[in-house]
């Protein structure tokens, strides 16, 4: 059986419930934070499915308050602290602290290409600034930068780095970097390629941080607890659900017109509204009619759309 660390299980991206003046609707974030809760999940707000490089800081603080409120004791609050100024970064994780969530989050500063001592030499400062522990988060897809895997062992030393977050894609990576921490007690590996969540958990990642959690948390609940307690079978039936509903949202959209879709299918289910920040832009009626016939042949509610029976 293989030994639970602290930072594991199935940390959800949280989408940032608004609005229509896009304002946070703080209503909405009770209603969505208890979801994943109940589906067995964690938290992770501000991340880029939460539209974080969008958000103003008092929206922010806003956000983060209202999730620690509902979730305080029953998960653990995972919060981005991502980037272009360092100050600000910490000014971020300064009053996050304050408010009470347990871990910090943290890609590379995009704006300037980096080199790996840029990189290595960021987090380290970093990491040594904030008080709390810190989870490196690899985003290739909007940093346009990756993070050597030799550069994130390197930082898996420094004591207030506990965790890497994979969003890169690539087998033979994700299976040698398990391969570096998996018995490592003092770091996790958090996989977020949710096509490989089930052969993920099988090499011996520590958890899943997957976009589609918003809508069904208790499927990758599934794939996770079904992997530890050796019922593969459930597994990969949660895995070729998830996969499904994944692409109703994701297959051939680039993510600016990805989220939108997804806070269009959690309004469906009334976990939030549709509204999203510039630049991305809400589903007219046309793409809500398509999207609402593709994830119909999943469910009509959460409980069939989590199920796998």
């Amino acid at each position: 059986m293989k030994n639970i660390k602290k930072y594991s299980g199935v940390v959800v991206p949280m989408v940032t419930p608004l609005h229509t003046d896009l304002s946070i609707d703080l209503d909405a974030v009770s209603v969505l934070v208890n979801h994943l809760i109940d589906g067995g999940c964690h938290p992770f707000v501000l991340g880029t499915t939460g539209e974080s490089s969008s958000i103003t800081f008092e929206s922010k603080v806003a956000l983060v308050q209202k999730t620690v409120e509902v979730a305080k004791g029953k998960a653990m609050i995972y919060a981005g602290i991502s980037g272009n100024c360092f100050q600000e970064s910490l000014d971020q994780a300064k009053k996050y602290t304050e408010l009470g969530v347990d871990i910090l989050v943290a890609h590379v500063p995009y704006y300037y290409p980096l080199n790996q001592n840029h990189i290595l030499n960021y987090y380290q400062q970093l990491a040594s600034a904030v008080s709390l522990p810190l989870i490196v988060y690899n985003m290739p897809m909007t940093t346009n930068m990756s993070i050597d895997l030799d550069i994130a062992d390197e930082l898996s030393k420094h004591p207030n780095i506990v965790g890497y977050k994979e969003s890169e894609r690539g087998e033979e990576r994700m299976a040698k970097a398990i391969g570096l921490w998996k018995d490592r007690e003092d770091f996790s590996y958090l996989l977020g390629w949710a096509a490989k969540s089930y052969e993920g958990i099988l090499l011996g990642a520590d958890g899943l941080v997957p976009s589609t959690g918003n809508l069904t948390p208790q499927l990758y609940s599934t794939i996770y607890e079904s992997v530890l307690s050796g019922n593969n079978e459930a597994a990969q039936k949660a895995q070729e659900k998830s996969d499904a509903i994944s692409k109703v949202y994701q297959e051939n959209q680039i993510l600016c017109n990805a989220i939108p879709i997804l806070k269009f299918l959690l309004a469906k289910y009334n976990l939030c509204s549709k509204a999203v920040l510039l630049p991305m832009i809400a589903l007219n009626e046309a793409d809500e009619k398509i999207a609402t016939e593709k994830i119909n042949n999943y469910g009509t509610n959460l409980k069939s759309l989590n199920s796998i029976e």
